[in-house]
């Protein structure tokens, strides 16, 4: 009888493919399957032909319906070794990311523009992954609409069929786009014209969202039909040209370019489902205001027009805006007033095609701005501004015998999409999992499993949008949504204390949402994503949650681990987010893996580093100390906080998981679960929990297993315990502890290990390895009260000679 690792998903480990069965992922024994992994790659947003890095600008607009993503995220020569790493690492779910760019860069047209080539290179590679028990779920990633606006997904032309000219964007405030902006930098300090206090950077780009070009393209994918009726698009059809609204025409274009791909893949064992959007943003539908954005949810951070003033600059008419800069304790503030002058340039394609049309799939908007056209506003040549007709435009349908409809994003533009996405790409293979995320930093409002309204408690829930979805849901739906510690996403810095962005951006008071220690900061991340979970559920009711995205930039407190190889603050950092969600029994895939990252420019795009591994390209960048026992093993070299990250759970439970938890420095495991009623005694495989022991940790120590009177077996050479639970007719709670034997001389070995990279300074230098042992081990109120003992002490030893000095006076 063949064995299998704990971390194989393959259907011949599992007993047939991934089921759901209410909250739980479920193997063909019964099993809870407990899924974990990596996105796959930051790469993948950006072209291999032309070199598509952020930073880089030759044939960046020239070839943007020529490009190739062919080799993102790596080359096929490669893959064996990456799928090898993952699977060594126990993180065998892969988020695998494919931008709409990536397939449909030529046009619209699914019958002459798509890269059939592309599709066939992720075939081969998603092929692959079935050999080394991997799982995929495929997601449309997109970051700002696309990269055209600074960000990633969408392809050029979307931006032509709005009548949008990419090549104005810089000119005109309409975008912020790394390279770009770079060049324009470089220019304006030539031209002595140059203002010092608009340092700028890459960091800039989740402000593009409010920007004209990007803001302008959601509102049409989402309710370009409601918002311009105007605008219509002739595309090739069944039976010749046919003309439709850009809504139709931007979605169909997409949602079938992603079913080509899934008609290709979708029948792969890798393959569990898709993700329709990564990150969805509204753009201006339910529109904050014309005047100013929210703070609460919209980033500022450098020039920060109005929509009026984006509107204004888009046309070529010159305008005053704040300038935003980082501080504290708010994340930003204005610095100053900063004049951004197109000097008449417009952001929209002046070539009026017949009837406002285009050619046949090469539609070319309405000769100018289509929110003037459509009589959002109108521009003041006295006052020099623009000025708003409609302040209420973008909550409104404006069909033709529809207006005056309300409409709001989630129910009416959102939801319906998602259906409209899941039915295409699982028309084939209707067991697909459809992956849903919320607007970023948002909790999805109610959405009820039938087409019938939630109960009026959950219809008055004030923790997410004021709506309740009524769209039919997409089957097998599985949530998916991100989280990230945003004041150290954007701040780059962690020292000592963290806070609580989800509570303080709802109105917590701001002492409640501090946190201190590297404890404090676990209960912070624990109850922002136990928070996450509760409001899922109650929106959504009971399916799996999983966090599709989660993780750390690595370049914090100015790039000291890369001088140094000291990663411990990201170390703190990766193990609070992974015993958080460990704390509440969720899954994760970490945000990324991406073998092409280097110092330098980071994962390539906009200078992001998040990923767990990295290129020895630039010499002078020092490995993680951690990681040098491994560095010569081509399993485990360039990684970043690998001994937090690898790390040992139970991946297949003969039950429902009850408690989990890992001590990254003394190696001890501790999993508890609880077996379901009348286990079925006959299959041996469904009384079978599999826990990963990564060798990574525990080669070359004897363990000491500890399980409440169960048999078990430890395959150290598969890295797998199992572990197997007599069933019965009632359930029955079950607990296992690991704990190496040698745990002394392992404590010592680390500290020496630190003491190898960093030589000690005094006091250090004094202590003995083993009381720095023991410090270590001693928590912040224990230390606090040594403290308070030893000045007792030393009062008291004071005290007395003073008292018989007094008494010898007297």
């Amino acid at each position: 009888m063949l064995t299998y690792a704990a971390q194989d998903l393959s259907n011949a480990a599992l007993g047939g493919p991934i089921r759901i069965q209410d909250d739980r992922f479920i193997d063909g024994y019964g099993r809870t399957l407990s899924l974990r992994g990596l996105n796959v790659s930051g790469a993948s947003k950006l072209p291999t032909t032309p070199n598509g890095l952020s930073h880089l600008t030759e044939g960046f607009y020239e070839q943007h319906r020529t490009v190739s993503f062919i080799g993102r995220p790596f080359p096929l020569s490669e893959a064996r070794l990456h799928f090898r790493r993952l699977k060594e690492w126990g993180l065998p779910l892969i988020r695998l990311l494919v931008t709409w760019e990536s397939i449909s860069h030529a046009g619209p047209n699914p019958n002459t523009d798509i890269d059939l080539e592309y599709i066939a290179y992720m075939k081969e590679l998603i092929s692959l992954m079935s050999e080394y028990g991997l799982k995929c779920f495929i997601c449309a990633h997109q970051d700002v609409w696309s990269r055209f606006s600074g960000g990633s997904g969408a392809p050029g032309w979307t931006f032509e069929a709005a009548g949008l000219d990419i090549e104005s964007f810089a000119d005109t405030g309409a975008a912020y786009v790394h390279g770009q902006d770079e060049l324009r930098t470089v220019k304006r300090k030539e031209d002595d014209d140059h203002d010092e206090r608009e340092a700028g950077g890459p960091f800039m780009w989740p402000s593009g969202y409010q920007k004209l070009g990007a803001s302008t393209m959601a509102s049409l994918f989402w309710a370009g039909d409601f918002l311009t009726p105007n605008l219509r698009c002739n595309r090739s059809g069944g039976k010749g040209q046919e003309e439709v609204g850009v809504q139709t025409f931007l979605q169909d274009a997409m949602i079938e370019a992603f079913g080509r791909l899934a008609d290709e893949v979708g029948h792969l064992e890798a393959v569990l489902g898709f993700e329709p959007m990564n990150e969805p943003h509204r753009g201006l539908v339910n529109l904050h205001g014309f005047h100013g954005w929210n703070y609460d949810t919209d980033l500022h951070i450098g020039h920060c027009p109005s929509l009026s003033q984006s509107l204004a600059l888009g046309s070529g008419y010159k305008q005053e805006v704040d300038y935003y800069v980082k501080s504290w304790p708010f994340p930003t503030r204005v610095s100053h007033k900063s004049v951004i002058d197109p000097k008449g340039r417009s952001a929209w394609l002046s070539h009026k095609c017949k009837e406002g049309k285009g050619e046949v799939d090469r539609p070319r908007g309405m000769g100018g701005c289509i929110w003037r056209a459509h009589g959002v506003w109108e521009w003041d040549e006295k006052n020099q501004k623009a000025v708003v007709l409609d302040d209420k435009y973008f909550d409104y349908d404006h069909r033709p015998g529809h207006e005056g409809r309300e409409i709001e994003w989630y129910r009416d533009c959102y939801a319906p999409f998602l259906r409209c996405f899941n039915n295409r790409v699982s028309r084939l293979h209707p067991n697909h999992f459809s992956f849903i995320e919320p607007l970023p930093n948002e909790f999805m409002p109610p959405w009820s499993p039938s087409a019938h309204p939630p109960s009026d408690q959950l219809q008055k829930q004030k923790y997410a949008t004021q709506t309740v979805i009524i769209e039919e849901r997409p089957r097998n739906m599985v949530y998916s949504p991100h989280f990230y510690d945003l004041n150290v996403l954007f701040s780059k810095h962690h020292a000592w204390m963290s806070a609580n962005v989800q509570g303080l951006s709802r109105g917590m008071f701001v002492l409640k949402g501090l946190y201190f220690g590297a404890s404090g900061l676990l209960r912070n991340y624990t109850l922002q994503l136990r928070n996450i979970l509760r409001h899922g559920r109650q929106s959504l009711g009971s399916i799996p949650t999983i966090i599709g995205e989660v993780g750390i930039p690595f370049d914090v407190n100015n790039h000291f681990a890369f001088i140094t190889g000291n990663y411990d603050i990201q170390r703190i950092l990766m193990n609070a987010l992974i015993s958080a969600m460990e704390a509440n029994g969720l899954g994760f895939t970490l945000w990324n893996y991406n073998p092409d990252n280097c110092v330098e420019w980071g994962d390539g795009w906009n200078r992001e580093d998040f990923s767990v591994v990295t290129s020895s390209a630039i010499p002078s960048a020092k490995p993680d100390y951690t990681n040098f026992a491994h560095e010569d093993d081509s399993l485990y070299h360039g990684g970043r906080v690998l001994d937090i990250i690898i790390r040992p759970y139970a991946m297949k439970t003969a039950g429902r998981p009850i408690r989990s938890r890992w001590d990254a420095r003394t190696l001890r495991y501790e999993f508890e679960w609880e077996s379901f009623p009348f286990l079925d005694k006959s299959s041996e495989k469904s009384r079978t929990t599999e826990i990963y022991i990564p060798n990574y940790h525990y080669r070359g120590h004897e363990l000491n297993i500890i399980s409440s009177n169960q048999k078990h077996a430890y395959d150290r050479e598969l890295q797998t315990l199992r572990i197997w639970s007599e069933g019965g007719a009632s359930a029955t709670r079950y607990k296992v502890v690991i704990a190496i034997r040698d745990l002394e001389r392992h404590l010592i070995g680390r500290v020496r290990k630190s003491r190898a990279a960093f030589p000690a300074k005094f006091p250090r230098r004094i202590i003995p390895p083993i009381v720095e042992v023991w410090l270590e081990s001693v928590g912040v109120r224990e230390i606090l009260g040594i403290i308070v003992i030893l000045v007792g002490i030393l009062a008291f030893w004071i005290q007395v000679p003073l008292k018989k000095d007094l008494e010898g006076q007297i």
